[in-house]
């Protein structure tokens, strides 16, 4: 729900318009990498990652750009997306509804993506059916999954001492807020509420220490990276 780390210089952005995708806990086999896919040439068509709009969730897949007439009289060729930075021969045409067409090598396979369900953390799980084999599939931003796995280290690290930030890595609005300055704080305490996709979070101290500055207020929306909380 935050990302927990000490003061540091901001890392550049990760590309906006990237997915990180992979099989949901009940489709993978043992820990099966997530893959990342992002736009070379043709924009991707943007929703937002909290509420899974788009094909397969926060981000949607692009539609094949449409072939321009050139000089030879053959068509130009199609721009196809990145996965894990590297280009690939794959396109996924819309067949209507929920049907697509993923082609690949010239191999036509038929897909359908089933409308998406929210899952813990921003992730929208999605049921997918290829070529009648069923599976789930878990997608979201590729910038939240980085920061999610930034506030992981965050934690790991936070017994180190010295002001510990806690922020937001997914969007939301605050429920309550159960700390102010000054207050002293025990690791599991109750820091703030915040709804996200229609849930409530607890955000709780992930140590020991005192509140030096409270970053938001009470009714206040809350975007990925916003300072929550500072603890020393």
């Amino acid at each position: 729900m935050a990302e927990l780390s000490k003061p540091a210089a901001t890392p550049p952005p990760s590309d906006p318009r990237a997915v990180r995708i992979r099989l949901a806990p009940a489709s993978r086999l043992a820990e099966e990498p997530a893959i990342r896919v992002s736009p070379a040439a043709e924009p991707l068509r943007m929703g937002n990652p909290a509420t899974g709009h788009g094909p397969l969730g926060g981000v949607a897949v692009p539609r094949p750009a449409q072939k321009a007439p050139s000089n030879t009289g053959e068509p130009a060729p199609d721009h196809h997306p990145l996965v894990d930075d590297a280009p690939t021969d794959a396109a996924l045409h819309a067949a209507g509804g929920t049907r697509f067409v993923l082609v690949e090598a010239g191999v036509r396979t038929a897909v359908i993506l089933e409308p998406g369900t929210a899952a813990e953390g921003g992730i929208t799980r999605r049921e997918v059916l290829v070529d009648g084999f069923r599976f789930e599939v878990d997608a979201e931003s590729e910038r939240i999954a980085a920061l999610r796995e930034r506030a992981t280290r965050g934690r790991a690290a936070s017994g180190h001492g010295g002001p510990l930030e806690v922020k937001a890595i997914i969007p939301g609005k605050v429920v309550s807020i159960s700390v102010k300055p000054g207050d002293a704080v025990t690791a599991g305490q109750q820091l703030l509420v915040v709804e996200a996709m229609k849930m409530q979070n607890e955000l709780r101290a992930p140590r020991d220490g005192t509140i030096s500055r409270v970053g938001v207020a009470q009714g206040a929306n809350i975007d990925v990276g916003d300072l929550l909380v500072v603890i020393s």
